[in-house]
């Protein structure tokens, strides 16, 4: 891979018998880096201040594996919910001390991978000992900061906007509209304002690279910068698609639920939204098992417009990031579909 540094091949061979199809893969974009998702395990890259690769390949035991019983709707999609934001946290935690490194900690131009399922303590780098000690209290303290703001950027505010029309606007749909409209708005130029921040314009742009590179594997193209390229920097999956959905079926269900006090309408809102956000997790999973059709494309169109606004046009380099990335992740997977054949 040109410039990468990686030891990683540039194309994966995926046995015939499985087609890619099946093995859906998910990411995200990190600080410098990008994460990407099989069924079995998670892989980080992340570029080094170096130019270097930092790579980390970690197991996934999923709240459903752990409680199979309660794998069912809506709590299927709660569940997938909880482990994308973990997953996402802990992530965002490593990739931002290897982002800010002040020289690579390998000074042979390659990139370093750690497997912590594989790799005793005796051959850990002081940094991927910090990077794996990252957890519990401050993971925690970050996601309850994230979720305070979600909901009440998103949830409160728009509530407490849409109370000012409480004396002039009658029916209850139409008020719910007026609110899921201001909450919609605030959404959209929330995003524009974050792709004013150079910063979160690169992790935009590794966020493209990212789709680009999965769009690749999906079509079933080899996965280079030149390939991956090609495609388009949208796809169904994406969160910004997740929350539009959220947000436009929410205006749906609070429509039933009346107007209440403001504190109860509240309330109320905090209580369904994760179920709100659990069907349209069903909607998003459903789309991407039919991109192919019209009428998914037609109802996904706002979604992937959306998407403008929190994808940039990646360079080579991240295009590389996000490969390795992949290649990571389908390492063990795609051993482990050829031996099920």
């Amino acid at each position: 891979m040109r410039g990468s540094g990686a030891s990683h091949p540039t194309d994966v061979d995926v046995p015939s018998d499985k087609p890619q199809a099946e093995l859906q893969v998910g990411g995200q974009a990190v600080i410098e880096g990008v994460v990407m998702r099989t069924a079995d395990r998670w892989a980080l890259a992340v570029r080094r201040p170096g130019g270097d690769m930092f790579v980390t390949v970690n197991p996934i035991l999923t709240i459903a594996q752990k409680h199979p019983r309660w794998n069912k709707f809506p709590l299927r999609g709660i569940f997938a919910l909880a482990d994308s934001l973990i997953i996402g946290v802990k992530a965002l935690s490593i990739s931002g001390g290897v982002a800010l490194e002040e020289t690579a900690q390998e000074g042979d131009g390659e990139a370093v991978e750690q497997r912590e399922e594989d790799r005793p303590d005796s051959e850990t780098s002081p940094h991927e000992k910090e990077t794996k000690s990252i957890g519990g209290l401050p993971i925690a303290i970050s996601m309850l900061f994230a979720l305070v703001l979600f909901l009440g950027l998103f949830i409160v505010f728009p509530a407490w906007i849409a109370k000012q029309f409480d004396s002039s606007v009658h029916n209850v749909v139409v008020y719910n509209l007026i609110e899921g409209g201001i909450r919609i708005a605030i959404f959209v130029l929330y995003l524009a304002a974050m792709d004013l921040m150079p910063d979160v314009r690169r992790v935009f742009q590794y966020h493209g690279a990212e789709h680009k590179v999965v769009h690749a594997y999906e079509s079933g193209e080899p996965l280079t910068p030149e390939a991956a390229s090609k495609f388009s920097t949208a796809h169904m999956r994406c969160g910004t698609a997740f929350l539009l959905i959220v947000f436009v079926l929410s205006i749906l269900v609070f429509s039933f639920m009346g107007r209440p006090a403001l504190w109860l309408r509240v309330l109320e809102r905090l209580a369904i939204i994760p179920f709100v956000a659990a069907f349209a997790y069903e909607i998003i999973k459903f789309a991407g098992r039919h991109e192919d059709s019209r009428v998914m494309k037609v109802v996904m169109s706002p979604g992937l417009l959306l998407q403008k606004l929190t994808t940039r046009q990646p360079d080579e380099s991240q295009l590389e990031v996000a490969i390795v990335s992949l290649e990571a992740a389908l390492d063990a997977s795609a051993t482990a579909a050829a031996a099920d054949g």
